[in-house]
């Protein structure tokens, strides 16, 4: 039996790709109303900017920062920053989290290992402060004992000392541990290429390749029932 767990938390605890989506046509609409800028000229613009601070940023948390993407947008369409940013960033995070919820039988699942001794970790590339923020609103806080961020680290997935951490902070061999992640190349492969045995959450997606790779469709999967048996 593992006795410790590794979760990617956006797109593997619950659907990150619906709640950014709902986010995003809010967040126009608002954008719309209080700046007068059509919804495709800002996410032409939104877009833009996500390029310029990617480039700049490379592979750091500091990249996914929505205060640096709605900074670099305003800039770009000639707006002060300051008269909106931390208004915008509000409306596209509180809408995103009122929204969101997680994958059926997953708090189950992290409430069985618990239950059953395992500790639990989760891997992101993301900043911290967000990530904090969608596990309780999650409500599933309550089962987690550490964070590893890229914000953390300096890096992202699959950068080894993304999964090195979580292992240290775990106090565990990589033997002695799983990860789940919906991401092939940064979750799967990165954990196993440290030994960490990989599931790969795909939930209803027609994927390719990693046919190497455990992967499941469900938290209330039937590959997950021997789970707290054997490997």
């Amino acid at each position: 039996m593992f006795k410790g767990v590794i979760f990617d938390i956006d797109g593997t605890l619950y659907d990150y790709q619906t709640s950014d989506t709902l986010a995003m046509k809010n967040f126009c609409a608002f954008v719309e109303k209080n700046l007068g800028v059509d919804e495709k000229t800002f996410r032409s613009t939104y877009a833009e900017a996500r390029q310029i601070v990617r480039g700049r940023l490379k592979d750091t948390a500091a990249q996914h920062s929505r205060v640096l993407l709605i900074q670099t947008a305003l800039e770009l369409l000639g707006r002060n920053s300051f008269a909106h940013v931390l208004e915008m960033y509000d409306v596209y995070w509180n809408f995103f989290l009122a929204n969101m919820t997680p994958y059926d039988g997953a708090a189950d699942f992290m409430r069985e290992l618990k239950a059953s001794g395992v500790k639990i970790s989760t891997c992101t590339d993301m900043t911290a402060h967000i990530q904090y923020r969608k596990l309780k609103r999650l409500d599933l806080d309550k089962f987690i004992d550490f964070m590893v961020t890229s914000e953390e680290t300096g890096f992202e997935k699959p950068a080894p000392i993304m999964f090195t951490l979580a292992l240290d902070k775990l106090k565990l061999p990589a033997s002695e541990v799983a990860f789940f992640g919906d991401a092939l190349e940064r979750d799967i492969r990165g954990a196993a290429n440290v030994g960490i045995k990989p599931f790969w959450f795909v939930n209803g997606r027609i994927v390719e390749g990693g046919d190497e790779f455990t992967k499941i469709r469900s938290y209330r999967d039937e590959t997950l029932k021997n789970f707290f048996n054997g490997r």
